[in-house]
């Protein structure tokens, strides 16, 4: 159907959507290289898509999803600059998307987790300093979330987590 009618945004989404499950299923079964095929394939049409309607914070968050996936099997992969520069692109749109709205937790939670896999890749690449940074500016987040909800496990874990993260790097 998406071929049949690629100005049909809804049946490119839809395409876009599978192209992202079949991803994760690939990526469980240790299938790094089609798992990275089909997240290429489904942040190509929400590249399109976010491009053609700016405007729509479903699609641009679409868009920061398939980076941020993207940037797991390249990070998998060992491929630490294209992890680096999906995770960047996706917080960037997550930085967006929480600016305009800070009401909204689950575009809140979605740049604490930018936040943390860009340290991440910092941690591996042993910029110390940075990921300390990245890793702080997550628990912020987090800790507000808590503090919103404390019955929230996923929070309570986010925070946990990150506070485990920092507490592990050497001084410095």
């Amino acid at each position: 159907m998406a071929a049949g009618d690629p100005t049909n945004t809804q049946w490119q989404r839809d395409l876009s959507v599978s192209l992202e499950r079949l991803g994760d299923v690939q990526l469980a079964q240790g299938d790094l290289g089609g798992a990275r095929a089909s997240y290429e394939q489904s942040r190509k049409i929400r590249e399109k898509l976010a491009a053609g309607d700016p405007t729509n914070t479903e699609w641009q968050r679409d868009l920061s999803v398939s980076l941020e996936r993207l940037g797991d099997v390249q990070l998998a992969q060992g491929d630490l600059g294209g992890a680096r520069a999906s995770y960047e692109r996706s917080r960037k749109i997550a930085e967006k998307l929480a600016a305009g709205d800070p009401t909204n937790a689950e575009w809140q939670r979605d740049l604490s987790v930018s936040l943390e896999k860009l340290g991440n890749v910092q941690l591996t690449q042993g910029d110390l300093a940075t990921a300390r940074r990245e890793f702080t500016a997550a628990l912020v987040i987090a800790e507000r979330l808590t503090k919103l909800d404390p019955t929230n496990a996923t929070w309570r874990n986010d925070a946990a987590r990150l506070r485990d993260q920092l507490r592990r790097l050497p001084p410095g």
